[in-house]
């Protein structure tokens, strides 16, 4: 069950149910749910994997996996190391991720990739620019 502590009608459930837990001595497990980025991020973050992809001549995959790699964004399992998913990054982390690969693209790459804002007023031209390159991604 999920509980939303800054309302109260939750916050008491959650005080009445995990009450009955305690009382029964059992094994419980208690998570703390983060909020998950945003949709407009997705989107936006979806397009810098894109103009990333173009300027490279990658696949979107092979931009994706290559960025994710060299950001180091790994996990652990059985001894043996996978890229995490960006899914799995709230909108913090996954802002600085976004900068991040920005600020590459500037350093090494010597390409602009525009920011959130700038691709709202320039949609239409970069979205243009995407299809245009689609049989590569």
């Amino acid at each position: 069950m999920k509980y939303d502590l800054s309302i109260t009608r939750d916050r008491l459930e959650f005080i009445n149910k995990t009450s009955r837990v305690i009382h029964e001595g059992v094994k419980v497990e208690l998570t703390k749910t983060r909020k998950k980025r945003t949709v407009k991020q997705n989107a936006y973050l979806h397009i810098v994997f894109n103009l990333w992809a173009i300027n490279y001549g990658d696949t979107l995959l092979e931009a994706k996996t290559d960025l994710k790699r060299d950001y180091g964004m790994f996990y652990t399992k059985n001894g043996k190391r996978y890229l995490k998913s960006t899914a799995d990054l709230n909108t913090k982390e996954l802002s600085t991720f976004i900068e991040w690969i920005r600020n590459r693209a500037a350093k090494e790459g010597d390409f602009y990739i525009c920011t959130a804002e700038e691709y709202l007023i320039d949609q239409f031209n970069i979205d243009k620019e995407i299809q245009s390159n689609r049989q590569y991604l």
